[in-house]
């Protein structure tokens, strides 16, 4: 038999595992501690859009520094504007439709896509002026159309109105800054505007009983993508990575928290009452490189060659144009481009 020592002994044996057991399983169970040490400071340029939401939601919830991260977010009318930024150096990296990229593809090639985190069917909009006439698309014939060139607005209504059987040559286009559009409609500079969120309903909602939605594209897919300068990217491949992990986890948010996330944007971007509500049912969000990307780059070039928006006659090798490392470490199973 055992003696009285010995089994006191053997007790404060078992009592220690049982301690360092317990010990392991709440450690195992507290929720993951966010990045210690430096972060790396980071700038992103973002249009002033519904479609940028992740980045917003990932600056208000902490996202970035949970990265470890020193993120700035500097927001531009439109995600042209954001991507001379980045060309000009005052941003790092540019959040925009595909429109300006494939503009830019016929100039330079120092520039990259490192993902797309958006996309909606129905981001761009028409808003007609019912008292000049415009209550239905084949009203669009013959009239004055507001859009802001070398943006999605411009592809959108080319789209629009040869889904709408009208002949280019029958309407005039007329170009504005984004944030020019309402104010053109308003003065009667234009019978309608082709814009992207919020412009669009900020139209709608200024010009209540005389503004009339025409019915959306069934065509236009728009894609809201982060881009980068090659450079940079060879030389902060981390950085990227820690963005999208930031901006996964801002798209997870979006997805259980419906109504924070529209509260977060009415006040980022300083929006009345409920005008993100009917927006962001038009957004998907999630994180993809995916092949259709090719198909969407590769006939806005052809449009862009055909409309003159270009010197070039060639349509550039689009594979040159993504940079798929990032995605491939952070969600492989949503990278479908082989480069």
């Amino acid at each position: 038999m055992m003696s009285a020592k010995g089994k006191i002994a053997l007790r404060t044996i078992f009592g220690t595992v049982l301690l360092l057991a317990f010990v392991v399983l709440s450690a195992s169970c507290q929720k993951p501690e966010k990045s210690t040490g430096p972060r790396e400071k980071v700038t992103i340029g973002v249009g002033s859009g519904g479609l940028s939401l992740p980045f917003i939601i990932a600056r208000e919830k902490g996202f970035f520094p949970e990265e470890g991260l020193d993120a700035t977010i500097r927001f531009y009318p439109s995600g042209k504007k954001a991507l001379d930024a980045m060309f000009a150096g005052e941003v790092d990296s540019a959040t925009l439709t595909e429109t300006p990229i494939v503009l830019n593809s016929f100039i330079r090639d120092d520039f990259s896509v490192f993902a797309t985190f958006a996309y909606s069917y129905d981001n761009s909009k028409v808003i007609g002026r019912k008292d000049g006439g415009v209550a239905k698309p084949a009203d669009l014939k013959g009239k004055k159309i507001g859009f802001t060139a070398k943006t999605s607005s411009h592809f959108f209504i080319h789209l629009y109105i040869i889904e709408h059987q009208i002949d280019p040559a029958h309407v005039k286009l007329v170009d504005f800054a984004p944030t020019d559009l309402l104010g053109a409609l308003k003065d009667g500079k234009v019978d309608a505007i082709a814009a992207f969120e919020p412009y669009a309903s900020e139209a709608l909602k200024a010009l209540p009983n005389k503004a009339v939605r025409l019915p959306g594209s069934k065509l236009y897919r728009e894609t809201f993508n982060i881009t980068v300068m090659r450079s940079y990217a060879k030389g902060h491949p981390e950085v990227l990575k820690k963005i999208l992990k930031a901006v996964d986890k801002a798209t997870m948010f979006i997805k259980q928290d419906r109504n924070e996330s529209i509260a977060v944007m009415n006040k980022s971007l300083k929006l009345e009452g409920d005008s993100f509500v009917s927006v962001q049912d038009d957004l998907v969000f999630e994180l993809s490189l995916d092949h259709s990307l090719f198909t969407i780059f590769e006939d806005e070039a052809r449009w862009a060659i055909k409309n003159g928006l270009t010197d070039k006659a060639k349509v550039p090798n689009y594979l040159g144009y993504i940079y798929p490392d990032a995605m491939k470490a952070i969600k492989p199973e949503a990278v479908t481009i082989s480069k």
